[in-house]
């Protein structure tokens, strides 16, 4: 067993959470040497890590073969084909499974966002703008869900260039099925699919908000096309924000629902985009001299995203008042309120839409 597949064998392991995973393999200096005796390291995993990592081990053989089976890759962070841009994130995956090329160092990538319910409005202009930027070479990032997602990757392929599609469950779990014929269409064309989890994980809104964190952090900017206040889409704004990346917003009528978010962007300081050029020449600056481009540095865009608070009820009250003596991460208020991880996910990523609390690097919340 190498590295990666070991590393895969961590990473299929229930019951271990992404930070006793990053602590015990701190301490260990590899999954290898992690998996070599995971009792060593229980004072990390935590009370069902070490059995949990046991019981994987025991499963290891059929679901890495599973994985070769199906053509999967593995892309371990530090390793090749990991892009640096997202090693330097405050979450960067352990691993990703992929199918398609498994090179994921494009570099001008640009992740394009929006509502599953986009209109003939956001859908048109999503897949125009999308396919004048792919054949400029920039590489579109996307979810792979419904509406702006799936528009955004068509036009991807109409410009004959890369994209990635990050999903919120495992390769071998896809949502929504509806978009298989897509997902086929871009491993035709050269594209990637990448996902964090192992086979046979389903997904959850939490893990849908987990993969928005790999979306940001892949590109170089986020460009939310259409988008209603209370939406995915601003998940990902936030982590574009937290990690300095540059943020675009397609505007609209004042009284288009999905225009609600990207107007709103706007006015808090997000770059309106018309055209192609209004992404490329802030990204992609062409020197005097040669074909070559290079990218600027960072800028830091200035914004907070605010919503109405509403009254609290049940576990949410209790969250709140977790925080109000502040800032925690997930795995203590998952351990002091004893809500289940998944459930905690969901009701977290509602509070944050609701601008109830702020999602802080390294999964850290408090009170907005």
């Amino acid at each position: 067993m190498n590295e990666s597949e070991a590393m895969a064998v961590l990473v299929s392991a229930r019951g271990i959470s992404y930070l006793q995973r990053e602590h015990a393999l701190a301490r260990a200096g590899s999954a290898l040497a992690l998996l070599a005796d995971p009792g060593a390291f229980g004072q990390e995993l935590g009370a069902q890590g070490v059995p949990a990592l046991r019981t994987a081990l025991q499963n290891a053989d059929r679901m890495l073969d599973r994985l070769w089976e199906d053509g999967v890759k593995l892309i371990v962070r530090g390793g090749e084909g990991y892009p640096e841009r997202l090693a330097h994130t405050a979450r960067p995956p352990h691993l990703l499974f992929c199918l398609g090329c498994a090179d994921l160092t494009d570099p001008f990538p640009l992740a394009v966002v929006g509502t599953r319910r986009a209109d003939s409005y956001g859908l048109r202009h999503t897949r125009a703008l999308t396919a004048e930027l792919s054949r400029r070479g920039m590489c579109i990032v996307s979810g792979l869900a419904l509406g702006v997602d799936a528009c955004a990757h068509w036009g991807a392929l109409d410009g004959r260039g890369r994209t990635i599609a990050v999903l919120g469950g495992a390769l071998d779990r896809l949502y929504p099925a509806e978009n298989e014929p897509l997902l086929r269409k871009i491993l035709e064309a050269g594209g990637s699919v990448v996902s964090e989890y192992a086979p046979g994980t389903a997904p959850t809104r939490y893990s849908f908000v987990q993969r928005n964190r790999i979306v940001a952090g892949l590109a170089l900017g986020v460009l939310v096309t259409q988008a209603p206040f209370r939406s995915g889409a601003q998940s990902t704004v936030q982590f574009a924000l937290e990690e300095g990346r540059e943020v675009f917003a397609m505007p609209g009528d004042i009284d288009r629902l999905g225009s609600q978010l990207p107007n709103r962007l706007i006015s808090e300081g997000a770059r309106p985009v018309t055209c192609a050029d209004d992404v490329t020449n802030l990204l992609v600056i062409e020197p005097q001299r040669g074909n070559e481009k290079r990218t600027p540095e960072p800028q830091q865009t200035v914004m907070r995203i605010d919503a109405p608070v509403r009254k609290l009820e049940g576990r949410e009250q209790a969250v709140y008042d977790l925080l109000l003596a502040g800032e925690l991460d997930f795995d203590a208020i998952s351990e002091r309120t004893g809500i289940a991880s998944d459930e905690l996910g969901s009701l977290l990523m509602m509070l944050e839409l609701d601008g109830v609390i702020l999602s802080l690097p390294g999964a850290v919340y408090r009170l907005a």
